[in-house]
């Protein structure tokens, strides 16, 4: 059959278009199931195999004292690993013996053939990652990548690291909990590095990056490449000095009375800012005091005595008249309120009558009760009002996580369980059916020692990118006035005779440094047994112990707060063991602050005989320009320098080369420059009196050992 020539045109023309149609759709469909379908799989196949983003990780900040001292910092560390298909099996024999001498040395946890044997077992599992070392330095790492083998680089000498950052205590337990912890993974914050975790933790960078051949990869230019923006720096409150002392003298409080446990307090009195804070709870299992719980903030209990104060700025608010020497009927025996009985732990008024100085001098539980329930018994809201405006009613707004809240009965509330009833006014105006922190008790006394005017506890002085300051926290003023000028000068008389001839006499009748304050014992209240509760082996009753107050008295500079929990040894009132761990912190801050600044007659005088002494670089010199002194300087860039006269008698300062495992000579030196010079080399340094060194119990020149202590003896000039 013949078929027409146009006829077989049209068909041959319609075959292929339709050839081209399928075609087409079926191009067309496959982009479909590419941008569909296969999109995630080839994004991803394109990422593994070519291209990623890389986490250009930011550097956390810093946390710093208030005297430049670094609290805490972010350290990179390494894992080290070994692939042994990257190493000449016959290079790796010949050379394994040197390289298992050089991590001997390196690491000494292994010898040389214990090394061999641990590279063998990793040889003979054929591991490409065979671990070797963990948590390692930079320095460390630098030092294991010129060791034989590993020197050849990752392909050659088969050494692979890992890094990582750890964030770092240089002075280890030192304030640890109040420095606290930021984990964004676990979304776990506390302390200063979570309060202030915006600021510190910076913010991560993006980097395009494309493999190339040994599996290498390289950045690539991309418009969504960002940088790394490291965290700010934060400034505290605290001193390292004072911190160390604060808890130093906690853990001895602690450990002489075998408490449960505690918390010491020091503040500014003028700012409010807290120079130093030791929480510290037994660990049964350990035997030893750490700090795992923040009593300062978080701890809510009855202070007991120390309470009395409040009620006495309360009375003093409304009663203004109230004279010191005004006389209060206690009685010779118990007081009874509604219900229950009430009396003082020892007789000190004679026929029943003492003054209003006597209440607070011998901690008077009838006096204060007596003075509180004549004046607010018909109106107890009067009473609550005027604890609420001293602001213990609410927490104190520190930023920190884990701060109570305190709780103030309210007259209001008799109805609810365990509300207002009618001992609660008595009772509370000593120290009972109240919980408080101990900072707001310290706040409040000194408030009392800053003449009145009440300042919030404050942590952080300032926030630092870099040398500029992008966040300054003043001091904080919450209450400008929370007495009259006349109330609160009878409020420091009571508080001086606490000390003076009350129930802290014994303990600060010839301490270095003149303190007012209040002892507070209160029985431990224990949710099952209530006030009854006897520790088995014990034979009595467990109390929570408080000395609160401030020193100098003429001139109050620090205030400071001791807290001790169910103590078990020998003494259980507050005047013996709160007291004592107070006593410490107020000379030790005396010796190391306060002393040195007042005393005239320190070396730092125009008729100063200057002798062979080890002193700061720039503290003499800045001395000497400001005198005109003559002398010549031949240590420009020492920290640490020797001062003598020469014979004619020209002042000469020559550098001082100190040795890291050799004790020093700090004989002649100021108190405040031993004990930094000191500790700086690992030193524990204890001292009597005031002044500058007059004798050290470790000798110049001898070795170093282990955790030395040397004790260190002072005297004015």
């Amino acid at each position: 059959m013949k078929i027409d020539p146009r006829t077989d045109t049209l068909m041959k023309t319609y075959l292929v278009y339709i050839f081209v149609l399928l075609f087409g759709v079926a191009i067309i469909a496959k982009i479909i199931v590419m941008q569909t379908k296969d999109n995630s799989e080839l994004l991803e196949r394109a990422e593994q195999r070519e291209y990623r983003v890389k986490t250009l990780e930011a550097s956390r900040g810093n946390i710093f004292s208030s005297d430049g001292q670094l609290m805490a910092t972010s350290i990179p560390l390494y894992d080290v690993f070994f692939d042994y298909k990257a190493v000449d099996s016959v290079f790796l024999a010949n050379n394994i013996d040197s390289l298992c001498r050089q991590m001997a040395d390196l690491f000494p946890k292994r010898n040389a053939a214990q090394w061999k044997a641990f590279f063998a077992e990793g040889k003979a599992k054929k591991n490409r990652h065979y671990k070797i070392a963990l948590n390692i330095t930079q320095p460390q790492l630098r030092q294991m990548q010129s060791f034989v083998i590993f020197n050849r680089g990752i392909y050659k000498g088969g050494i692979i690291y890992e890094k990582k950052i750890r964030r770092d205590h240089p002075y280890k337990e030192l304030a640890s909990l109040m420095l606290g912890m930021a984990n964004e993974e676990k979304g776990y914050y506390f302390g200063i590095e979570g309060a202030y975790n915006d600021y510190l933790k910076g913010q991560d960078g993006r980097q395009l990056v494309r493999r190339i051949h040994h599996g290498d990869w390289i950045p690539v230019n991309s418009d969504d490449d960002t940088d790394a923006k490291n965290g700010d720096d934060v400034i505290t409150t605290f001193d390292i000095k004072l911190q160390d002392i604060v808890e130093s003298a906690l853990n001895n409080t602690l450990t002489i009375n075998k408490a449960e446990q505690g918390c010491a307090i020091l503040m500014d009195v003028e700012t409010g800012y807290v120079k130093a804070l030791a929480n510290l709870r037994l660990n049964h299992e350990t035997g030893k005091y750490e700090e795992s719980y923040n009593v300062a903030l978080t701890e809510r209990y009855e202070p007991g005595s120390v309470f009395k104060i409040a009620s006495m700025v309360v009375l003093l608010n409304n009663h203004e008249n109230t004279k010191l020497t005004d006389l209060v009927n206690i009685g010779t025996g118990p007081i009874k309120f509604s219900n229950r009985v009430m009396k003082d732990d020892h007789s000190f008024a004679k026929g029943g009558i003492c003054t209003v100085q006597e209440v607070i001098e011998q901690s008077s539980n009838k006096g204060t009760a007596v003075l509180i329930t004549k004046a607010f018994a018909a109106h107890p809201e009067k009473y609550v009002n005027g604890l609420y405006e001293l602001g213990l009613n609410k927490p104190i707004g520190t930023g920190i996580k884990g701060e109570s809240s305190p709780v103030i009965k309210d007259p209001k509330d008799k109805d609810k369980p365990g509300g207002w009833s009618k001992v609660t006014l008595p009772w509370m105006s000593i120290g009972y059916e109240v919980n408080v922190t101990p900072m707001q008790l310290l706040m409040l006394y000194n408030a009392i020692a800053n003449g009145g005017r009440m300042m919030k506890p404050q942590f952080v002085t300032e926030i630092r990118r870099g040398n500029q300051t992008i966040e300054k926290y003043d001091p904080v003023v919450l209450n400008e006035r929370i007495a009259s000028p006349e109330s609160i000068e009878k409020l420091q008389t009571m508080l001086e005779g606490v000390t003076i001839r009350g129930t802290a006499k014994r303990q600060f009748t010839d301490c270095v440094v003149s303190v007012a304050g209040k002892t507070g014992t209160a029985q431990y209240y224990d949710k099952v047994q209530g006030y009854a509760y006897h520790e088995p082996g014990i034979g009595r009753k467990l109390y929570n112990t408080t000395f609160v107050g401030y020193f100098p008295t003429d001139k109050p500079r620090y205030s400071c707060i001791v807290m001790v929990s169910r103590a078990r040894g020998a003494k259980w009132a507050a005047g013996g063991v709160s007291a004592p761990g107070f006593r410490e912190i107020a000379e030790k801050v005396y010796a190391t602050r306060i002393g040195i600044q007042e005393d005239d007659s320190l070396p730092m005088q125009k008729d100063h005989q200057w002798g062979p002494v080890l002193a700061r670089y720039e503290k003499e010199t800045n001395y000497l320009n400001d005198i005109s002194k003559n002398y010549n300087d031949f240590a420009i860039n020492s920290d640490w320098v020797t001062v003598e006269s020469t014979e004619n008698g020209q002042i000469s300062i020559r550098e001082a080369r100190l040795k890291d495992n050799i004790v020093p000579n700090v004989i002649g030196m100021d108190v405040t420059d031993a004990v930094y010079l000191l500790e700086n080399m690992g030193i524990k340094a204890m001292f009597n009196g005031q002044g500058t060194v007059k004798e050290q119990s470790l000798h110049a020149g001898d070795t170093l050992k282990s955790n030395s202590v040397i004790h260190l003896i002072l005297e004015k000039k």
